[in-house]
């Protein structure tokens, strides 16, 4: 019988080395060198809502490999407590996300918050600026036996096609914030994809472009923050209403 990790080693260096245009023998050893984890989110311990991941089974070896090819740093790689705890905001509240939903996850990773999402029944379309984590996130949404759209997004490069597929009734977006340039970018473009009636989940651990986004978003957005874990807030921001006259 073969053996179901190699099958998936086998498929992701096919999909990898397609998107790197080189061959699969020139991919760094440690990206093809996966396991897959399971992963319980929200507070209701049940096995029916754990998420199952496949990732890279050592992310500092990748790192280094990476590295040493120059190519960047592969935050995309790691199950980052960010994008658990968005996830089990959404498996907690299944209001947040309803059967038949647009939702538009932004910088997915390895793509826990749309495996949730696409659980609930939402037509989802997950993206990230690496195309690793695209191939990554296809594989877990397949693994965990939901549908969803994946694609690779660039802010900067591909904003104008993505408010084109738009507007969405969720925006997703966990610890995407880490940079300047992040944030000037999503103060222009995350506001063009949202429904006048729709609903950006944010969940970050308490960055700095996370507060200046926030104090920037504030004639835009109404906001309400709570804790998530010990180090994650949830930022749930609606669209300002006109007064009414």
């Amino acid at each position: 019988m073969a053996d179901p990790l190699q099958l998936l080693r086998t498929t992701l260096g096919e999909q990898l080395a397609g998107l790197r245009g080189v061959g699969v023998e020139e991919l760094p050893p440690a990206l093809l060198d996966v396991a897959v984890e399971r992963f319980a989110v929200g507070g209701e311990r049940a096995a029916s809502r754990d998420v199952s991941l496949v990732l890279p089974r050592d992310w500092e070896q990748l790192r280094h490999e990476e590295g040493g090819a120059g190519r960047p740093i592969p935050y995309w790689a790691r199950p980052w407590p960010s994008g658990l705890e968005l996830a089990g905001a959404l498996a907690d509240d299944p209001t947040m996300v309803s059967a038949g939903a647009r939702v538009l996850e932004l910088g997915c990773g390895l793509g826990a918050p749309s495996v949730v999402a696409a659980r609930a029944g939402a037509e989802v379309l997950a993206t990230d600026g690496a195309p690793d984590a695209v191939a990554f996130a296809a594989h877990n949404l397949a693994l965990n036996g939901v549908t969803a759209e994946v694609a690779h997004v660039d802010w900067a490069a591909h904003g104008e096609a993505l408010v084109a597929r738009g507007p969405f009734d969720v925006l997703l977006a966990a610890d995407v914030l880490y940079l300047q340039a992040n944030v000037e970018i999503a103060l222009r473009l995350w506001p063009r994809l949202l429904k006048d009636d729709g609903v950006l989940l944010l969940a970050d651990p308490r960055r700095a472009g996370t507060r200046d986004f926030l104090a920037a978003a504030r004639g835009t957005f109404d906001l309400v923050s709570e804790r998530r874990g010990d180090d994650v807030a949830l930022h749930t921001l609606r669209p300002c209403r006109p007064p009414a006259r």
